[in-house]
């Protein structure tokens, strides 16, 4: 049943089985958060109940700059052009530079599905064994909204009911062609092996359920999945349109359920077939009033309230229910790219009531559905500019990156071969994800070119752009930009600058060492702001060296915890001078105690 109180976050879908890690992921989203994109890799690499242990200071913790390291290489996400928010400036970002493929749709509308295909293989528990799938398809996109969703979690498995879905393996395939930036062979050979995995995978049946079929719309010409001919039936969606109901699902419809703003839309003809027709409230959409001049389409601003898309049906004693990212639009059945789950069961394990009804113990899905009786008169209309156009516009051209060393350190210049669009009424600036200050006006209908002095710091595979237009309206957005020409050490000097001097690194250690090591939620870790980076080490303090023959004697399994991170901060040269070897003798010492009888 869908119970408002059963909440499970995507992050916490996306956590490796017990004994098992990350080995590859490819993943498919409309709009794009890159701080969201930087908890994907600290989700596979961190656990604990409560996330990551804080240090106290205004860095990244450690643990989720050594997750990025180690996980973000590991991942290809496709994403639609012109969709990824514009966060707050920070060098870390630099690490998913080569992450995030923009993509188009082939019929005009938007690539719209939110699906991770997942590849875990064993760690160093010898119970894991194998290399194991996992397909998330959810109605949320990889942002941090407060919204209503849907997550459908599928685990590869050997054993008891099972199902495939290599259509999955095909929308990707599908992604590849649509890309908007040439592809690097490493994710080009990733997407490949991915997709190849899924032709002949088979996924455990979720209890209860009969079958589970996947229908992915919009790479060639689709028909409608949705059944007509049905006893009883309910829509569930946030977004409304007259030709879904006039010209893609004519079908007679028992209860549609969806946002006010968009009941407000249709017309008596689409509504002549619908029986029951509810808003849903939760309470949170008078939080959509934000104070701010950002475009109504901006992919920046927040969602809340509901964006699950759900059609539910029942036949006879069968019910069917479509999950995914499809709205009850035309454009979501002809033009976008969409994907939508059917889960087949019985109606007494997957009918209407079933899923919304609640239960002696907790409320029901159905308790946030509200009467809708029409337009209340007091709505204005929107006047605001839709920016969308112009956004897509600018996040279509073909920038490229050509890093080269200056007087003053290094500098990147971006250029394109196609003309800047123009758009009418409105200025646009741009300046690297990295470097906030440095903006730069952006002339129209001229090839983009521009030039930036920068470090290594903060030289960025990202450009971000403002569009102004006169109205006063604003959209801000990303666009990932292949850089050619970087130095090879960038990464490791990153690492190390982010991680901050000494003294900050013996704080973290304790820290770690601690037993009651205080605890921090991802989001807040993603938020903290980068260091200054500064480089004036200290001397290893008593109470480090103390604590660490302590935990030598007491718990040495808590350094063999600690040791791959130590390891590859070694590697990387991001630990204070002469640490590496303190850290080898005490652990070696820990390690021999701990192998005696």
């Amino acid at each position: 049943m869908l119970q408002p109180t059963n909440r499970l976050t995507l992050i916490d879908a996306m956590r490796p089985p017990a004994g098992f890690r990350l080995e590859s992921a490819m993943a498919v989203t409309f709009t794009l958060d890159l701080r969201a994109l930087l908890a994907a890799p600290a989700a596979f690499a961190l656990t604990g109940p409560d996330g990551l242990t804080s240090d106290g200071s205004n860095q990244e913790p450690i643990e989720l700059l050594h997750a990025l390291r180690s996980n973000a290489g590991k991942i290809t996400v496709f994403s639609q052009v012109g969709e990824i928010s514009l966060p707050p400036s920070r060098r870390v970002f630099a690490f998913l530079e080569r992450c995030v493929i923009p993509v188009t749709a082939p019929r005009g509308g938007v690539v719209h599905p939110k699906v991770w295909v997942l590849r875990y293989e064993p760690s160093d528990d010898p119970a894991a064994t194998g290399r194991r799938l996992r397909v998330l398809s959810a109605s949320r996109n990889l942002t941090f909204d407060a919204s209503w969703d849907t997550v459908v979690r599928l685990d590869e498995t050997t054993t008891g009911k099972r199902v495939a879905l290599p259509e999955i393996g095909g929308l990707f395939d599908g992604l590849v062609a649509q890309a908007q930036i040439p592809i690097a062979s490493d994710h080009l050979d990733r997407v490949q092996s991915l997709v190849a995995a899924l032709a002949t995978a088979k996924f455990a049946l979720p209890a209860g359920m009969d079958d589970i079929r996947a229908h992915v719309l919009g790479l060639t010409t689709t028909d409608s999945p949705l059944p007509l001919a049905t006893d009883r039936s309910l829509i569930i969606s946030p977004f409304v349109n007259d030709r879904f109901f006039t010209h893609i699902h004519r079908a007679p419809i028992d209860e549609l359920v969806s946002r006010p703003e968009w009941l407000d839309q249709l017309g008596p003809k689409a509504t002549s077939h619908i029986g029951s027709v509810y808003s849903f409230d939760d309470g949170s959409m008078p939080e959509l009033a934000i104070a701010d001049d950002l475009a109504a389409d901006d992919p920046g601003r927040p969602l809340v309230g509901l964006h699950a898309k759900v059609f539910a049906f029942e036949q006879g004693g069968q019910a069917r229910l479509f999950l995914g990212s499809a709205n009850a639009t035309d454009a979501a059945f002809g033009s976008n790219v969409e994907i939508l789950l059917e889960l087949v069961a019985s109606r007494a394990t997957l009918g209407i009531d079933r899923l919304c009804d609640g239960t002696d113990d907790e409320v029901g899905l159905r308790s946030l559905f509200h009467t809708y009786t029409g337009p209340d008169g007091s709505e204005q209309a929107d006047e605001s500019v839709s920016l969308d156009g112009a956004r897509r516009s600018i996040a279509r051209l073909a920038i490229e990156g050509f890093v080269e060393e200056s007087e003053d350190g290094w500098a990147v210049t971006y250029r394109s071969s196609g003309p800047m669009p123009q758009v009418g009424g409105a200025v646009v600036h741009c300046w690297p994800l990295a470097a906030a200050g440095h903006r730069r006006l952006v002339p129209p209908e001229q090839p983009f070119e521009a030039r930036f002095e920068t470090s290594l710091e903060t030289m960025s595979g990202f450009l971000a752009f403002e569009v102004e237009h006169e109205t006063g309206t604003v959209t801000e957005f990303v666009v990932p930009v292949p850089l050619t020409g970087v130095p090879e050490h960038r990464e490791r000097f990153l690492l190390k600058a982010l991680i901050g001097n000494a003294e900050r690194f013996m704080r973290y250690l304790l820290a770690l060492l601690d037993e009651d090591s205080t605890r921090m939620d991802l989001l807040d870790a993603v938020e903290r702001t980068d260091g200054d980076g500064d480089e004036t080490a200290g001397a290893f303090s008593r109470p480090v060296l103390e604590k660490l023959l302590r935990t030598m004697r007491r718990d040495p399994s808590k350094l063999a915890g600690l040791h791959p991170l130590i390891s590859d901060l070694a590697a990387d040269d991001a630990l204070p001078e002469g640490f590496a070897e303190l850290w080898s003798t005490i652990y070696d010492v820990a390690l021999a105690g701990e192998a005696q009888p």
